[in-house]
Parts: structure tokens; sequence; C-alpha cells
């Protein structure tokens, strides 16, 4: 690499887990290795390839130096088994305060807000952290002895302690949102500006011709109650009554977490009684579930306040029509569309039974989202991306 280079540290929890922040994170790389040099520090390890076959990028191990926590640490931090747990977070804020003054420029890429011990970039997917801040305080000013009184107290959690946590280091980074409904969030809680930068989102190179798709529906995410699956299948069993040939396809992965079980058995009791309508795929290849989005006419994404939602923009981008609810940062994806962003499952079987059978309506909503499109190409994403870097490398 050469010397001369700017260096940039790039902060990621998880690159081993295939979802819409890794796929920032990937871009994000994509977009900076080549002309800077670039060091990811990360809880895991990951595997380049995987990720680029995952998500169309072309990482090699060799574009990037990466950085994991002490081993000693990881081994204990690991001991909690809560998955939800944000003390791995917390330590890699830690770390990047120790070592920020090796780079030109710190990105942050997470879900979490973070504290990079000052300036620096932090991509927003949704401002998490913030309901800590009525409760609790951060350490800002605050001795060792102090902390533990606080924490002891109760008026601090550990993972701000063990994060050093300063709102006010946090307020000096530039922040960049996912949405702009995520930024007006951002804007609430923190009286901050955020830029909306969209995330990267692929599609496959061989799609079907409007005409040549099934007249069928891809609804994809988790089987989780936040995905409201069920209420898909409800709302599409109302369309059924009037079309009868319209069939369904979910798909996800096969692991869910212990606390929704009981959803999980309610949506497969569901999808056992409509069997002749309803197809359920569990851990589809990238390259399976591409092919599938090219080959249907209809997405349905049934999430309340999504703060983005990777699944309804990768089937638009496939060309599918897609139905949201109309709220959070999915409705952006379709620009908006009173014809496609629904309030509840009476709303959404009338405006989609509008458009099943008719092809002018079709035509001109698809024409719509085509327009929409180019807004989420990993193309545009780097782009806007390498000019915020640019900038802020060139301020310093």
């Amino acid at each position: 690499m050469e010397s001369n280079r700017k260096t940039i540290l790039l902060v990621h929890h998880d690159l081993s887990s295939i979802g819409g922040a890794t796929a920032v994170a990937a871009w994000m790389i994509q977009a900076l290795k080549d002309d800077f040099d670039l060091t990811v520090l990360t809880w895991r390890s990951f595997d380049a390839e995987v990720l680029n076959r995952f998500l169309g990028t072309s990482i090699r191990r060799s574009d990037l130096a990466i950085l994991k926590p002490n081993p000693i640490v990881r081994a204990i931090l690991s001991l909690d088994r809560d998955h939800g747990s944000i003390q791995p977070v917390a330590y890699l804020m830690r770390t990047v305060q120790k070592l920020r003054r090796k780079y030109d420029l710190v990105i942050a890429s997470g879900t979490e807000e973070m504290d990079l011990g000052g300036r620096g970039l932090v991509y927003i997917h949704f401002p998490h952290l913030a309901r800590f801040w009525d409760s609790y305080r951060d350490c800002e000013g605050l001795g060792p002895f102090s902390k533990l009184r606080a924490l002891i107290n109760g008026e601090t959690r550990p993972w701000i302690v063990l994060a050093d946590y300063s709102l006010k280091r946090f307020k000096q980074a530039t922040l960049v949102a996912n949405s702009d409904w995520t930024g007006d969030n951002v804007k609430r809680f923190y009286q901050l500006s955020a830029t909306t930068l969209y995330p990267p989102v692929s599609a496959y190179s061989v799609r079907r011709e409007w005409m040549a798709r099934e007249n069928a529906f891809l609804c994809l995410g988790r089987f989780t109650a936040p995905k409201r699956m069920d209420s898909v299948i409800s709302i599409l069993s109302r369309v059924r009554e009037q079309h009868p040939d319209m069939t369904l396809h979910l798909t996800g992965p096969r692991h869910y977490p212990p606390r929704e079980r009981d959803y999980n058995h309610k949506l497969q009791a569901m999808v056992d009684a409509n069997r002749d309508w309803i197809t359920i795929h569990h851990q589809l290849s990238r390259k399976e579930l591409l092919k599938l989005m090219g080959r249907v006419r209809y997405g349905i994404h049934a999430n309340r306040d999504e703060h983005f939602g990777i699944a309804p923009a990768e089937m638009m981008v496939s060309g599918c029509i897609v139905f949201v609810h109309n709220s959070g940062g999915q409705v952006e994806i379709v620009g908006r569309d009173p014809r496609i962003c629904y309030t509840n499952e009476e709303d959404a079987a009338v405006k989609i039974a509008q458009v099943v059978c008719n092809p002018a309506l079709q035509a001109s909503i698809l024409e719509a989202l085509a327009h929409q499109q180019p807004r989420f190409s990993p193309e545009q994403f780097m782009h806007a991306l390498r000019a915020v870097v640019d900038q802020m490398i060139a301020e310093d």
C-alpha cells in the first residue's frame, strides 16, 4: 500500500451476519479500498468471499487490514449470551477512542450511534441508544470512582461505562442516515441533522419481462412478529376471493430467536392451512433468492415503521411492484406512491385488487418505480459516500 495515502478506520460490529447493516459496511469497504489505506475494526471474523457472493462486492482480503479486540476481552464479553447485548459494541467504542489519532478519518457503520471519541462519520440505521438518555447519564467528566458510584446507584449502565460514552463527543460527528424517516428521528432525539444516504441494493442481472412473470407475491424477511407475515397472508386471502390464481412465496432464514417461537408456530399453522397457494422457502441461496425476485410480479412488506427496508428495496429494483405499509422509511423506496402504500389490511386488499386486474395501472406504477431504482444502486451509494469522505478529509 502507498505510504502517502490517507488512512481510514472503519468500525462495524459484525460483518459475518448478512443483512442491511452489513451490506452498507461492505459497500463502504468497496468504495474506499482502492484509494485509502483501510483498516476494519470488528468483533468477529468474516469471509470476504461470502460478502462478495451475497452482496455483489469484489473485496479481497489484501484490500484492508483487520483489527479485532483483545482475545481475553472478547472471551469475557462473549460469556454474555444475550444476543441483544451492546457490551461488544461498547468495547469497540472504547478501542476506537484509543486508536483514532492514528487515522485521518474514523467511520462507524453499525446499528448504534457510536461515540468515536470526536470528529468522524457515523452511519445511523436508527437512533437506538437515544432511549437511554432520558433515564441514564453518560460518563462525560466522571472519574473512576464517580463512574462506579453512578453505576451502583443505577444512574448509568454498564455498557456506557465500558464505552466511556460521551454525548458531547458523539455530537461532534457527521451523521448520515439510511432514510429521511430515520433522519427525522435523529433530529427529534438529538437535535442533530443527518444527511440521507440510502443503502445500496443489488438485483439479479437476468430478470423476466413483466408478462412472463408469475402472478405471485413475494414476502421476504425473518419469520418474526415485526415482519407481520401473518398479516400478509390475511391480506392476500382477501385478494384471492376475487383473484383465486394469486399465489404467495414466503422466504427467510430457518432459525429464529426463542422468543419468537409462538409466533413462528402460528405462522407455520397459517401456511399449512393454505398450502395450495403459499410456498415457504427456508435458507435460499443469494442467487436463488434474486432469481425468485426476478420472476414474480409483486412484493409486499408489512413492517410498521421499518427504518429503511432492504427487502422491499431489493424486490423493487428486481422489477416487482411492491406494496408497503404506509409508515417508516420504506415508503421512500416506492416514492410514497399512494397506490401501493397501505394503512391497514382492508386498505391493502383493496389497492392490491385494483392493481392486479389493471394492466394500465401496472404499467404506470412500474414506470414510476423505474425512476426510483437508481437512487438505491451501489454506484450511487459509493459516489455519495466518497463525496462525504473526501470533503471531511479535505477539511482536516
